[in-house]
């Protein structure tokens, strides 16, 4: 590859190589490259206008490096070609070409990181696709597609004080921090990349594991069980004017810890089944300046978090909710008339904004706590809480919408101020979660508030069905 900076597959042999200090201006490919190369530094660079990913992590298998303090601003897609789904989570493959040597380079975004065990700390990252794209690699590319790795479970080393603005326009589920997409070599042809933007879990998921099984069990498809998995770990971000989730993760547990967003469509957005953990989180869906992506801001969303509806579980805690929610006619929380925002032009958001919202499609079994936070403060915030099913709006209700579920261990994401469980509020949930006649009823949502300590030992169960083979077996 030709790029303005290139490391070329120098292993373990340049620990004490450099790039600092440069600027990079109208690259056509890309600004530094660390190809097949470990333990070198990329700091204090600044990198503008450019096309294809900006600082790039080549082939999957380059860690212990440092990238810090660096800028890529300007970012460009090459060939024009870029991944968009339009409404959707998922994204038609792109396939190597002459013209699209990288497949994923129709997300060219500011920081390109195939593998997270480096330190990525102190960059800024402005335009593109996204800021920080993390593409999922089941095993590593060119040269290196024969090691015995998976760089999409490796852990994260530091991810640490990044910043992305001014991005993810493009698709409504991209993010600032993008954790998501696909890179696998086709199956048609074993010698051509394909590249998946969306929700892909047909080309693998990321699992990261404290255990390497590629090395403990030569099989990087061994299971690692409950004990051993692990999280990966992004610390004191912030994402500014981002039409889309401040991060958007499809697969791989996450630690979040000092998180910022400030005028988003959505703080975060996690479909995770290994769950996130979310602690110090300010969203700040308008700030108040004028919304200068493109478009009206009215046709773009300004949501807190959105809870998904099946196979995961979210813990949240201290966490500040600033004008989110549109400002609809209900006062039953805050009857100020600036709270949340309205459709205006200057700085508005979508009529069905909210700061909590509950996808609600689906009819799969849901886990018996689905979610629970604690230390939930709101400033000046429109529409609170809202069930979305996307296919009929709960016209026939899912499974997820009647159990929807949710300790709020300490009354403050209710208002109660005391521990609640909060449950669906829709009139064929029955009597499900209506256990006594001085439940709480929010209209918005609909959700019912439960008082805990009002009853004897209340909490949230559930039953376990198991299939017994060897029962089954013996009948017959």
């Amino acid at each position: 590859g030709r790029y303005p900076f290139h490391f070329h597959v120098l292993g373990n042999d340049c620990a004490d190589c450099y790039f600092k200090g440069n600027s990079i201006h109208e690259s056509y490919y890309r600004c530094i490259s660390i190809h097949g190369t470990h333990g070198t530094t990329v700091s204090e660079n600044v990198a503008y206008d450019v096309t294809g990913f900006c600082y790039y992590l080549e082939d999957g298998v380059e860690e212990e490096n440092e990238i810090s303090f660096n800028l890529a601003a300007h970012i460009h897609p090459v060939s024009n070609v870029i991944a968009n789904g339009n409404g959707g989570q998922t994204i038609n493959p792109f396939s190597q070409s002459k013209d699209l040597i990288l497949p994923a380079d129709v997300t060219a975004s500011g920081f390109y990181l195939t593998n997270l065990h480096n330190d990525i700390l102190g960059n800024a990252a402005s335009g593109g696709w996204s800021g920080f794209a993390m593409p999922n690699l089941q095993s590593p590319i060119g040269v290196h597609r024969d090691v015995n790795m998976r760089p999409g479970n490796r852990l994260t080393k530091i991810l640490d004080g990044n910043t992305a603005h001014s991005t993810g326009w493009w698709w409504g589920h991209a993010g600032a921090f993008y954790n998501g997409g696909t890179l696998y070599y086709s199956n048609a042809d074993a010698t051509l990349l394909e590249y998946n933007a969306g929700r892909d879990f047909n080309n693998g998921i990321r699992s990261p594991c404290l255990v390497d099984k590629c090395v403990t069990d030569n099989d990087c498809n061994g299971y690692c069980f409950e004990g051993e998995r692990a999280w990966l770990q992004l610390t004191n971000s912030k994402v500014f004017t981002t039409a889309s989730p401040g991060l958007n993760s499809w697969s791989g547990g996450m630690e979040i810890n000092h998180f910022e967003a400030h005028d988003v469509a959505l703080g975060l957005e996690s479909l995770s089944a290994t769950g996130f953990g979310i602690n110090n989180l300010l969203v700040e869906c308008r700030t108040g300046e004028e919304w200068v992506m493109p478009g009206n801001p009215s046709g773009v969303s300004a949501n807190g978090f959105f809870w998904y509806d099946t196979n995961q579980e979210h813990i949240i805690t201290s966490a500040t909710f600033r004008k989110c929610g549109s400002r609809n006619s209900n006062t039953i929380y805050d009857n100020s008339p600036t709270r949340g925002c309205n459709t205006n032009s200057f700085d508005g958001c979508t009529s069905t904004s909210s700061v909590w919202g509950f996808i609600t499609h689906s009819d799969q079994h849901t886990p018996e706590i689905m979610q629970a936070s604690n230390s939930i403060t709101y400033e000046d915030c429109g529409r609170r809480f809202r069930l979305f099913d996307f296919a009929d709006n709960n016209v026939i209700s899912s499974v997820s919408s009647r159990t929807q579920n949710w300790v709020d261990l300490d009354g403050t994401a209710s208002g109660l101020n005391e521990p609640t469980i909060i449950g669906s509020g829709l009139a064929d949930a029955g009597h499900w979660w209506r256990v006594e006649d001085s439940v709480v009823d929010d209209p918005e949502g609909p959700l019912i508030f439960i008082k805990k300590n009002k009853g004897p030992e209340r909490g949230l169960g559930h039953i376990r069905l198991r299939f017994d083979e060897g029962l089954f077996n013996s009948v017959g």
